[in-house]
């Protein structure tokens, strides 16, 4: 207080004040004015970019101007932030790919024409500011004289980080609680939103729509990072609600059509792929030199190697076709023929979404992704720690990095063409097929079922997947199932699921029993309940002779075996009143049995431990196969998981089955285990044989039955 008041400084001020110093420039001001009447002049963000804008070159001191066809791909988001129609680009993207162009052309364009408004870059730290505002923001405007003479220049209004531009403040500022507080930018961009903090990096859309709601659609916004968060957050998150656009192009050898990435949402959309000779055998130094000499890019339709100047020009004819719709972005409502391109018109969104994946960027080469993959695989391999791989996918291809299923070579686009080739029908068990186990994940108010049938060198056949949400009561009337309320619901399972045969392809007459069905009861509101329902069902003779034909099972997360030694015996009840007969659970290795499960799915050439799948499954269930990610030694939820976890649990049932004893006798079909022995289900006269030995079955409903319920449980 003594400084700002001492005679030195206050003669400063005095004489700052007579200059003028703290005074706007009235012709600055008359000028400002006159252009909130003027038109904005009708100029498209490239053509303003191309025409106007310099950058600094890559040598020193060289300037150069805008070039569409340095990031092609480029060119589509920018014309989406000048559509009437489009409020928000959201853009997933390799490192150096170009994409923050695209929000500073159009913010370039917004000062340099108009209409001009409030605007706020948002970066994720303030070192990220500063860095960008030295190597960005500086240059823009000092390469640009024309940008910088409407730039106020009144004290504290032209700093590295803020500047009034005609009148309007642009900020540059860092993602935190006062950048979201008190303002309303008519131009919002989240940058690498996935880097922001936790809090933020969730719900980027949630903060633009929170900042701009009260603009209608004068608002424009851009989202732009790579995918580090995965599909639950961050940019992947706000693609998966937008057009999700994906860049579609020709292969120069057969001239088919084909995208750069399809991403999950385009599952039969065909990719072209980087591909590279690999040789486990070699030296570290041998693999990555190999793979950087075979590095191509393959097409999907004639296979042909094609190298980076085939890409390069392949990226830049569907720039030009896209105005033929032949190639180019493809989004919602559209779809890729090989042979004709693009076909159909986009859907109205004001959402535009842009996926760019690393194999278009022309500033990098097939061998360098192709050398790099690899490292960041032996990297993996020597340590099974998945950083470098994950850090590789995220930033160097723009992929999402999906735990063991992404270093296991699975994917749900994998696993949807494996259904679409499928070779048997839902509900129908294949020659090969010796057994069947049936796996019950327990919800709230639903059902979820798997039924698979085994061969003995550990192939699987899922014949079934349905989730079930009602049961019909003696009324006849179907109500909402309430599994923590009445233990009546439960039973809606013995006749649909533990009952149910399943008819042996190429055999007519004969079906197979369900041999065992695991239940879950690791959700502690309905332990309970599923403890009696299983306790009646013992009661009522559902068992092999005195073996349980329901075992209760709970997951453990950890290192613990896949199936306990020996399993708990529940001798109370909730009460702790003792009862009978005494049901038994098994506490599984949930995470062992989760790598097992993508051990199998990534097997695809027909060999022991594949997975196959029936005609028509849809395709949610295939992609609650990845619903989890595991990193660094955990396994954590991201989505729905149902099927994952009916996988293990299916598996855990065919290991207490223990089909590989040497007492059992699979060649002669008379003597193997009851629960492995075909039956008839056309009987001529008298009783259904029964392939229960020991305490009677009741015998299973109609299937006409099942039908009628199973279509009122699908959603």
């Amino acid at each position: 207080m003594e400084a700002l008041l001492s005679p030195g400084s206050l003669t400063r001020e005095i004489e700052a004040f007579g200059r003028g110093d703290f005074l706007a420039d009235p012709v600055e001001l008359v000028e400002d004015a006159l252009a909130l009447f003027r038109l904005p002049e009708r100029v498209s963000t490239l053509e303003c970019a191309e025409n106007h804008r310099l950058l600094p070159g890559a040598e020193a001191g060289a300037v150069v101007r805008y070039d569409r066809w340095r990031t092609p791909y480029n060119v589509g988001p920018m014309n989406s932030l000048d559509d009437p129609g489009c409020n928000l680009v959201v853009m997933v993207k390799p490192s150096r790919s170009g994409g923050t162009t695209v929000a500073e052309n159009y913010l370039f364009k917004m000062m340099l024409f108009g209409p001009m408004g409030h605007a706020a870059w948002v970066l994720n730290s303030d070192e990220a500011v500063t860095d960008y505002c030295r190597n960005v923001v500086k240059p823009l405007f000092e390469l640009n004289p024309d940008l910088q003479a409407r730039v106020s220049r009144a004290r504290g209004e032209d700093t590295d980080g803020f500047k009034r531009v005609s009148g309007y403040p642009v900020e540059w500022l860092s993602a935190k609680d006062s950048t979201f507080r008190n303002r309303e930018p008519l131009f919002m961009v989240s940058d690498e939103t996935d880097a922001y903090s936790k809090r933020y990096a969730a719900t980027p859309k949630v903060q633009i729509d929170g900042r701009q709601k009260q603009l209608g659609n004068r608002r424009k916004a851009a989202i732009m990072s790579h995918p580090d968060l995965g599909w639950t957050s961050g940019v992947a998150a706000c693609f998966e609600d937008s057009s999700r656009g994906i860049y579609a192009m020709q292969c120069p050898e057969c001239l088919g059509y084909a995208a750069a990435y399809a991403t999950k949402f385009w599952d039969k959309v065909p990719e072209f792929k980087l591909h590279w000779t690999r040789s486990e055998a070699a030296s570290n130094d041998e693999r990555l030199d190999l793979a950087e000499r075979s590095a191509a890019l393959t097409c999907p339709h004639c296979g042909v190697a094609l190298s980076d100047e085939q890409r390069r020009t392949m990226v830049d004819a569907a720039l030009r076709d896209n105005r033929n719709a032949q190639a180019g972005w493809m989004h919602r409502g559209q779809a890729l023929d090989a042979l004709e391109g693009i076909v159909g018109e986009m859907l109205p969104h004001q959402t535009h979404g842009f996926w760019v994946h690393g194999t278009m960027l022309k500033t990098v080469t097939l061998g360098k992704l192709a050398r790099d993959y690899e490292a960041a695989l032996i990297a993996f391999e020597r340590t099974r720690n998945p950083s470098q791989l994950k850090e590789f996918l995220s930033k160097q291809l723009g992929e999402i990095f999906e735990g063991a299923a992404t270093t296991g070579g699975v994917n749900a686009r994998g696993l949807k063409a494996r259904v679409r080739e499928a070779s048997f029908q839902r509900g129908i068990a294949p020659a090969p097929v010796c057994f069947i186990t049936t796996a019950v994940d327990t919800g709230a108010r639903k059902f979820d079922v798997i039924w698979i049938g085994w061969d003995l060198e550990g192939r699987s056949w899922i014949l079934d997947r349905r989730t079930i949400r009602q049961r019909r009561h003696e009324d006849g009337e179907m109500r909402d199932l309430h599994l923590s309320g009445q233990v009546e619901d439960w039973t809606v399972l013995l006749p649909e699921v533990v009952e149910r045969r399943f008819a042996i392809e190429g055999r007519s007459g004969w079906e197979l029993p369900v041999a065992v069905t695991c239940v879950d009861v690791g959700d502690g509101n309905v332990t309970w309940k599923a403890r009696e329902f299983a306790r009646r069902a013992l009661r009522q003779g559902y068992a092999w002779g005195k073996w349980s034909k329901i075992k209760l099972i709970k997951g453990f997360a950890g290192k613990k075996p896949l199936i306990p030694e020996a399993p708990r015996k529940v001798e109370k009840d909730e009460e702790g009143r003792p009862v009978e007969p005494v049901t038994l659970e098994y506490n599984l290795g949930a995470d062992e049995l989760k790598d097992l499960t993508y051990e199998r799915l990534a097997v695809d050439d027909d060999g022991p431990g594949q997975v196959h799948f029936c005609a028509e499954l849809e395709d949610r269930y295939i992609d609650e196969f990845f619903g989890e990610t595991k990193l660094d030694g955990k396994w954590t939820r991201s989505g729905p998981n149902e099927s994952l976890d009916l996988y293990g649990y299916a598996e855990a049932g065919r290991l207490l089955l223990k089909p590989d004893r040497k007492d059992i006798v699979w060649d002669d079909e008379a003597r193997r285990p009851v629960w492995a022995r075909p039956v008839r289900s056309e009987p001529e006269g008298g009783d259904p044989e029964a392939p229960v030995s020991g305490a009677p079955a009741p015998q299973p409903p109609r299937k006409t039955l099942f039908e009628r319920i199973d279509a009122l449980n699908k959603n």
